[in-house]
């Protein structure tokens, strides 16, 4: 069945569909908010969710803020009691799994400063390149050097990414058989505001892919490990009972389909109605809204 924007439904229909789930997962970039600006009734949509006895959780492929900068979005936003456990990213999904998986090895981190700090919170000793001057072959030479090995190498989106550092986290893996390659986000595309699109960091990954002939683990969206993650971390028994919202369909569409969530695809980002429509019915989310604020009209249908 195509999918059914939520203001299209019935009164009854709407009031099924709110009764139908207890728990929303949501995207943030293009959902609550865009990348570099602000979706009006966001944090208003958020509040009259919770109000109706829904837990919201947040769950985003974007680690380049800190947990400090996320809650300071909420608060800007008006999103009422929304604490540092109740938003999940990869940087976070990595360090869950490095603890369970890998406590206290040493990592070569491929990702961003903010990153790089909330792995120096959860204590994992991590090496990175920060380099600035202008390198030389020799200097290069010099980066290269392997001193101490590492056990994972860690890679997410790192807008100041450099030749160097690709380079010595191919080392790292082509020189250690054990070393594994840890991924957060596999976004191709990355929106970056209003009709600005860039590439993502995925090709990135790639090269380091193609150079070692190793596969990675993924731990952000749209990965079956991060389902089960949030299903453990959450005390998922029900997935039929919680619904994702995101704005595209491979990271987030397909990402609730596959973990047994309902979803809900919001036209607040980069995709549009016509897009969701050329997409195959398998692709397709149950469930459509212009934006999070189209809860705020449904929520008052019901009154």
């Amino acid at each position: 069945m195509a999918p059914r924007h939520i203001l299209d439904l019935s009164v009854e229909e709407q009031r099924s569909f709110i009764d139908s789930f207890d728990m929303v997962i949501s995207d943030c970039d293009g959902v609550v908010w865009l990348l570099h600006g602000w979706i009006p009734g966001a944090g208003e949509a958020i509040n009259a969710l919770k109000s109706a006895g829904k837990s919201v959780t947040f769950v985003s492929n974007n680690s380049f803020r800190t947990d400090g900068q996320y809650m300071d979005k909420f608060d800007y936003i008006g999103a009422k009691n929304v604490q540092h456990d109740d938003i999940v990213h990869p940087v976070k999904s990595i360090v869950r799994y490095l603890h369970k998986h890998k406590p206290g090895k040493r990592v070569y981190s491929l990702m961003s400063l903010e990153a790089n700090e909330t792995l120096r919170k959860h204590g994992i000793e991590y090496e990175s390149l920060q380099i600035k001057e202008h390198l030389t072959s020799a200097t290069l030479v010099e980066h290269l050097a392997i001193e101490k090995p590492v056990e994972a190498v860690l890679f997410d989106i790192h807008l100041d990414m450099s030749y160097v550092e690709l380079a010595k986290a191919i080392r790292h893996l082509q020189l250690n058989k054990n070393c594994e390659l840890i991924a957060g986000g596999s976004d191709v595309i990355m929106p970056l505001a209003e009709n600005l699109k860039v590439p993502g960091f995925y090709d990135f990954l790639q090269h380091v892919r193609h150079y070692t002939d190793r596969d990675a683990i993924f731990l952000g969206k749209p990965s079956p490990l991060l389902g089960d993650m949030l299903k453990e971390m959450y005390n998922i028994q029900a997935p039929e009972r919680c619904i994702f919202i995101g704005d595209m369909l491979v990271q987030d569409v397909q990402f609730g389909k596959s973990c047994g969530f309902q979803s809900l695809l919001v036209l607040s980002g980069i995709l549009t109605k016509a897009d969701m429509d050329a997409a195959p019915p398998e692709a397709q989310p149950d469930y459509y809204a212009d934006s999070l604020a189209d809860f705020i009209e449904l929520f008052k249908n019901l009154q």
